[in-house]
Formats: C-alpha cells, sequence, structure tokens
C-alpha cells in the first residue's frame, strides 16, 4: 500500500509540474516521467493493474460527454465520414511500414502507428513488456500537433471567434456514469470486445449527453486523475533504453506525425473541395491526434466545433476498435513475443 501511495503521488507532483509548464499530454506524459524517474534511481514504484478498467472507463466517459449530435448536413456528413475511414485506411497501413522498417514489432507498431487516441493507445500499451515505443512515439506526435497549432493561433492565421460556455456534471453524476461505464465494459470485456471500458464509457456518457442535448464536462478533476493514473502506471513499467535508440524513437514519432498530417491533409483537401467547406475545418476533424488541441481552434476560430468533435470522438472509438484487433492479431503472427 505505501509503495502504491508513493507511486501516485510521484505521478500527481510530476503531472503537475508538467500542467504548470504548460506542456501537451501534461498530466498523462508528467506522471510517466516522474514515475519513470524513479524506476532509473532504484526506487520501488507500482500500481495495481487491476485500476486499469476504471482508468479507461473514465477516459471513455470524458471522450463521449463531448458529443454533440446536433450536426449540420447529414448527406455532407456521410461524406466527410466517408473521407475519414479512407484517411484512416491509408495513414495505419503506411505508419505500419514505415515502423516496421524501424525495426518496431507488429504489436508495437500497431499502437505506434495510431494517427492518434494517445490515452487508448497509452492504455492499451500497458499489455506490453515495455510500452516506451509506443508512449514516447504518440508523444512526440501529440507535440508535433501541439505546435503546429499554437503556430497558427499566435500568427493569425485563423480569425478568432468567442469560446462558449459549456455545462459541468456534479460529482455523483459523473461517478454514475463511470460506475455504468464499469459495469458494461465488463460485459464487452467478457465478449472480448477490444478497448472494451473505453468504448462503454463512450457509448454511456455519449448517450447522456444526447439527453441533455449538449457537449458537457465531466466533474472538475476527473481527467488530470485518470491521466495521473495511466501516467504512474505506465511509468512504473518502463524500462531504460540507451540514448541512441531513444533518439531512433524521437525520429519514428517526426515521421509517423508528418507523414499522417499530410495523409489528412490530403483527404481534408479533397472532402473540402468536394463539400465546398473550408480546408482548414476539414483537416481539424481529420487531423492525426492532438484532440483537445484540434477542438480548442475550432471552438475559438468557430468553423463548426460540433462537427470537428463529432468526428474525432468517431476517430477515437474507431482507433480504439482497430488497434485491440490489430494487437490481437499480432499476438498471434508472434507467438514467440
Amino acid at each position: 500500500m505505501i509503495i502504491w501511495l508513493r507511486t501516485a503521488l510521484l505521478g500527481a507532483a510530476g503531472g503537475g509540474l508538467a500542467h504548470w509548464a504548460g506542456f501537451p499530454s501534461d498530466w498523462l506524459l508528467g506522471a510517466m516521467l516522474a514515475v519513470a524517474g524513479a524506476v532509473l534511481l532504484g526506487w520501488e514504484v507500482a500500481l495495481p493493474r487491476r485500476l486499469l478498467p476504471t482508468i479507461q472507463a473514465c477516459l471513455g466517459v470524458a471522450v463521449g460527454l463531448r458529443l454533440d449530435l446536433h450536426l449540420p448536413g447529414p448527406a455532407s456528413l456521410l461524406i466527410s465520414v466517408a473521407g475519414l475511414l479512407l484517411c484512416l485506411a491509408t495513414q495505419i497501413p503506411l505508419g505500419q511500414y514505415l515502423l516496421h522498417r524501424l525495426g518496431w514489432s507488429r504489436q508495437e507498431a500497431a499502437m505506434g502507428s495510431s494517427p492518434g487516441a494517445l490515452s487508448v493507445m497509452a492504455a492499451l500499451a500497458t499489455q506490453l513488456d515495455n510500452p516506451i515505443r509506443v508512449i514516447l512515439s504518440q508523444t512526440v506526435r501529440v507535440i508535433a500537433l501541439v505546435a503546429t497549432v499554437s503556430t497558427a493561433m499566435v500568427l493569425e492565421w485563423v480569425p478568432l471567434a468567442p469560446t462558449p460556455a459549456s455545462l459541468t456534471l456534479s460529482a455523483p453524476a459523473t461517478l454514475a456514469l463511470v460506475a455504468l461505464a464499469w459495469g458494461g465494459g465488463q460485459l464487452l470485456d467478457r465478449l472480448r470486445v477490444p478497448a472494451s471500458h473505453i468504448l462503454s464509457g463512450v457509448f454511456v456518457a455519449g448517450s447522456c449527453a444526447a439527453w441533455l442535448g449538449e457537449a458537457v464536462l465531466p466533474v472538475a478533476g476527473l481527467i488530470p486523475v485518470s491521466m495521473i493514473l495511466l501516467g504512474a502506471l505506465m511509468g512504473s513499467r518502463l524500462r531504460p533504453l540507451p540514448a541512441r535508440e531513444m533518439a531512433g524513437l524521437l525520429v519514428a514519432g517526426l515521421l509517423v506525425s508528418l507523414s499522417s498530417s499530410l495523409v489528412s491533409l490530403l483527404w481534408a483537401g479533397l472532402v473540402g473541395w468536394w463539400l465546398e467547406l473550408p480546408v482548414f475545418q476539414v483537416w481539424l476533424a481529420y487531423a492525426p491526434g492532438a484532440v483537445e488541441a484540434m477542438i480548442y481552434l475550432a471552438l475559438v476560430t468557430g468553423l463548426e466545433p460540433s462537427w470537428v468533435i463529432f468526428h474525432h470522438v468517431l476517430r477515437i472509438v474507431l482507433l480504439g476498435v482497430i488497434a485491440g484487433w490489430l494487437m490481437r492479431r499480432a499476438a498471434v503472427s508472434e507467438p514467440g513475443k
């Protein structure tokens, strides 16, 4: 129990420091690095793996509550969703090919090539012996995208609009959703559905948002606490790598990020031209991750934030299912690993 408490406190300290410094994926990345640093120092750190389903349920609820079904143009939406599916069908095989060329295993490439959903991929990566390849490459992708978004805002490439207020659920209501998501996840897990607790959380919270008639936020603290625990859980399982291999992971992350971004820009250009929509708006919906940054930019620019949020929620759900399936397929093809 003392070891668990020490690990959680280290994660909270690291996450809080990263949040104060303004890092992307701050609570997750800061907690993971703080606990991983303790591992390097020889400290004994650990968290129980049985926390993972609850963490996944919290993440699913946080994503599902953002879903707003007041979407313009159903015909246009179908075309845009088709474009998103084609975008994913291009990004994932290309990313896997690049990572295979760099010597990654099939399971690592299945998650490392994912164009987004860092939290989902991080949760799934805990099944690996050493998830540092996946976490670091995905983190590099998020940092690159956040830097792009920040540059667009600083240089005022797009006009800004007032940020609308958001409804926040009470603590009892949020915890009730998490409990329902956990229960549904247990059932889906028995049916061998990949990313079961995350998908259950998205469905339960999305239904709540649809019933309320607007996208809402979970109680303050749910996302930071979930991210801290997930980051601490991952950090406690990391093993140090040589500096040369760490540099290689940074290059891999940038390479996958660049390829995914270019592919999403290509499909955004085609869909935007076909639907006569701003290419930047479509790219925000297709962008490979950094969902918080993309949604924030959609809000402040007034570029149909509900439309952008819908695409990102759909993409996260699809990536969770695809990654889970690819991991199982890779495990079968690599039985000795």
